[in-house]
């Protein structure tokens, strides 16, 4: 079998996962449900995963990977930082509240097991995943679309963070006194453009014998 069947065969194993666990939840995922889905042998999956942890590990990575592209989607067309900023955020929600249980699993860590942190598959997932906010980010510096007062690598965790508790409340049911994840998102932005911009009269007041 040539790597890029075997490749092939790794992405229907976790079409198949995918499926069993936003229809079930993660206790139902198991490599007899996996293989039932696929119609194949109990023991098949195991060629290409050697235990569930490395199976949710390569799941949880796929995750972070459909966030990557529910935002590059987003960006297509957008121009001006801040409005492309905007259209991050939003996507960035919007994948999430649709699909709540796949978004959870981004942020799902196995009990006592190691694997995530040796498992290049994943961590390469989280880094690009967050790599299109920086990227966004630093664009906008260059193109002296914003002076920023941190470097985009902190801003873009500022930019995931708030959009991440938008969502957590929203899936919550916390939003009950008249606020909705899309009202809040403008409000989120216009915050965290005064949170990682460079303030000059702050810096005018801050020198000798500034006023």
């Amino acid at each position: 079998m040539t790597e890029a069947q075997v490749q092939a065969r790794r992405e229907q194993i976790l079409d198949a996962t995918m499926a069993v666990f936003e229809a079930d939840g993660l206790e139902a995922v198991s490599f007899r449900r996996v293989a039932a889905h696929l119609g194949c042998s109990y023991s098949a999956p195991y060629r290409y995963f050697a235990s569930k942890d490395e199976l949710l590990t390569a799941l949880r990575a796929r995750a972070f990977r459909w966030m990557e592209q529910a935002m590059l989607e987003a960006l297509a067309g957008v121009t001006g930082f801040r409005a492309r900023l905007a259209a991050l955020s939003r996507a960035f929600i919007d994948a999430a509240l649709s699909h709540p249980q796949r978004y959870a699993l981004m942020f799902f860590e196995l009990p006592d097991s190691d694997l995530a942190q040796r498992s290049l598959e994943l961590v390469a997932a989280k880094r690009d995943s967050l790599d299109v906010c920086t990227q966004v980010i630093a664009q906008g510096e260059a193109a002296g679309e914003v002076v920023l007062d941190c470097d985009p690598l902190t801003a873009s965790h500022l930019l995931w963070a708030g959009a991440h508790g938008i969502v957590s409340l929203q899936i919550a049911g916390q939003f009950v006194m008249g606020r909705s994840a899309e009202a809040l998102v403008p409000t989120m932005i216009q915050a965290l453009m005064r949170g990682i911009e460079r303030d000059a009269d702050r810096e005018v007041g801050a020198r000798p014998g500034g006023p």
